[in-house]
């Protein structure tokens, strides 16, 4: 069974910039709680891409290799599990505010299996979003005070 999570939030920079941040999983331990480590296979980030990436979530390790399917600067990222305990896909919208700074829809589809055990897909769910509410604002206060930011 498939669980889906979608979180909308704010960035104090513009579309590209917020990208450039989010859609590149060299960056991910830099703003990701969870994210222990990443490994780009293919060099840069780019449609085709592979990575590896570690987590430490809900007292587990968990090692995945993921391919980044969509690339679209400033528009679109989007990747999924090619090996892991459980799969998962991910997508991150992009749109310009009218003062030019960057909203992100994300959407996140696992299908954890049996991996959790009896944990209710109502908890995992929150757990996943409530991860991305507290990783993304603490990167929106960081980039506010930033020196040349206007948020």
């Amino acid at each position: 069974m498939t669980i889906k999570a979608e979180y909308a939030f704010d960035l104090p920079v513009a579309p590209e910039e917020a990208f450039a941040i989010l859609s590149d999983p060299a960056r991910d331990p830099e703003w990701q709680g969870a994210c222990t480590r990443t490994l780009l296979l293919d060099g840069p980030a780019r449609p085709g891409g592979r990575y590896e990436i570690t987590f430490q979530m809900i007292g587990r390790r968990l090692d995945f290799t993921c391919e980044i399917t969509e690339y679209e600067p400033g528009h679109r990222s989007r990747f999924h599990v090619l090996e892991g305990p459980f799969h998962y896909t991910g997508t991150y919208d992009y749109a310009e505010h009218a003062d030019g700074t960057a909203g992100v829809h994300w959407t996140f589809e696992v299908e954890p299996g049996s991996y959790f055990g009896i944990m209710p897909q109502a908890l995992l769910k929150k757990v996943l979003v409530n991860q991305v509410k507290k990783d993304s604002g603490k990167l929106a206060a960081e980039l506010r005070v930033r020196p040349g930011n206007p948020g």
